[in-house]
């Protein structure tokens, strides 16, 4: 029986959203941004920030961010593949805010230069565990069953 390896990789994406949530509450605890990444990932429907509403926004964020994390292999190859999944995340984070912050108008998602490293950087590190755990568990599974 073959695995779906499309499921597998938006299922192991899923893992590095916690990274990149205990990240922004601690930085929000501490005055260097105004939002969680779930609170940012809600945002896209309401105006003001839902927690709630923001991990099932997750769900599909990770989805559309999963797939081309996966398909991402197929045209750049896996070298580095970590740091690449990583620019992807962090290009899918920057398209979030200037969508739903500067087009949207809404002045909760316009960063700071603080907020924007920290959502930045929360976005790299959830890049960074997805791309090790793509590439360790679903990419390189079939070089392990052919040797």
């Amino acid at each position: 029986m073959s695995r779906d390896k499309v499921f597998m990789s938006t299922i192991i994406t899923l893992v590095g959203w916690p990274f990149g949530e205990g990240y922004t509450w601690i930085m929000k605890q501490l005055g260097f941004t105004n939002l969680t990444a779930f609170e940012a990932l809600s945002m896209m429907w309401m105006k003001e920030p839902s927690w709630i509403l923001g991990i099932l926004a997750a769900f599909g964020f990770n989805y559309w961010l999963s797939l081309a994390i996966y398909y991402s292999a197929r045209i750049w190859g896996t070298d580095y593949f970590p740091y690449k999944a990583m620019l992807l995340t962090m290009t899918a984070e920057s398209i979030l805010f200037n969508t739903f912050g500067r087009l949207a108008d809404n002045p909760l998602m316009i960063q700071s230069t603080a907020g924007n490293y920290v959502h930045a950087s929360a976005a790299a590190i959830g890049g960074i565990v997805s791309g090790f755990l793509i590439r360790k568990y679903v990419l390189n599974s079939d070089s392990k069953k052919s040797s």
